[in-house]
This record gives C-alpha cells, sequence and structure tokens, in this order.
C-alpha cells in the first residue's frame, strides 16, 4: 500500500494521535523561533530589494522642453483626431 498509516496516525481519521501530538511538543517552541526567522530574513530580504529598486529616478535628470500654448493645442488636436480614426 503506497500510503500506509504510521503508529502515530489514526487509522480511520489519519490524523495524530496523542503520542504523536506529545513528541512534538518539546520542538513547537523552537520551529516556531526558526519560522519567524526565516520569514524575518526574506521579509527583509524583499523589503530592501524593493525599496532599493524604487528609489532611483532614471530620467530625473533629462530636462523637459518648454511647450507653447500653440504646440499644446495641436498636439491636443492630433491625438483628439487619432483617437476618433481608431475607434472607428
Amino acid at each position: 500500500m503506497p500510503l500506509e498509516p504510521s503508529r502515530y496516525q489514526d487509522k480511520r481519521t489519519w490524523k495524530m494521535t496523542p503520542a504523536m501530538i506529545r513528541a512534538r511538543q518539546p520542538f513547537f517552541a523552537k520551529n516556531m523561533v526558526g519560522l519567524v526567522g526565516l520569514l524575518a530574513v526574506t521579509g527583509g530580504v524583499y523589503f530592501y530589494t524593493y525599496n532599493f529598486l524604487h528609489k532611483d529616478n532614471d530620467f530625473a535628470e533629462v530636462p523637459i522642453p518648454p511647450v507653447s500654448e500653440e504646440e499644446l493645442k495641436q498636439l491636443k488636436k492630433e491625438y483628439e483626431l487619432k483617437k476618433r480614426s481608431h475607434s472607428d
């Protein structure tokens, strides 16, 4: 049989027996401390990476040329025409 229940599992429900629960009790606190440590390291790496990648602004030094009101109106008209022609 591929999945034979161990002596520490109930044969009908596959739940842990009281003996198994008692055997695992001494390790519970250490396992939880280890889990918290692993989660803290993983969270710290993600937090550091996220902050490192989002703090630089590659285009901050690129000057934006001034646009006159007439050029802006012309660009808006061209945009509206393109928008209408694509929606048809």
